[in-house]
């Protein structure tokens, strides 16, 4: 199976309008944010290895991809934003 990839798209809620888009996401089903805003969470269930990709909402740019096992379709902040939690079916 080849992996597809997407994109998670920015619009700005002020004027209902893209405002641009994040490439380079595998197969995005979930996505959460840090207290602060400054991370998006991005889950992606690849088979057998399932990535969380941490989008800057400053640069809207990827800036780390986190391997977190097969099936994940599903993340949470804690609001103190110390942790994620993904759910994997």
């Amino acid at each position: 199976m080849t992996a597809q990839f997407g994109t998670v798209t920015v619009i700005d809620t002020a004027t209902n309008t893209v405002t641009t888009t994040v490439p380079g996401i595998i197969a995005p089903t979930g996505i959460a944010f840090t207290p602060n805003g400054a991370f998006a969470y991005v889950v992606s269930p690849i088979v057998g290895v399932g990535l969380a990709s941490v989008i800057s909402t400053a640069t809207n740019t990827v800036v780390a991809t986190i391997s977190v096992g097969s099936g994940p379709f599903g993340v949470a902040v804690t609001p103190t934003g110390d942790f994620a939690y993904v759910v994997k079916f």
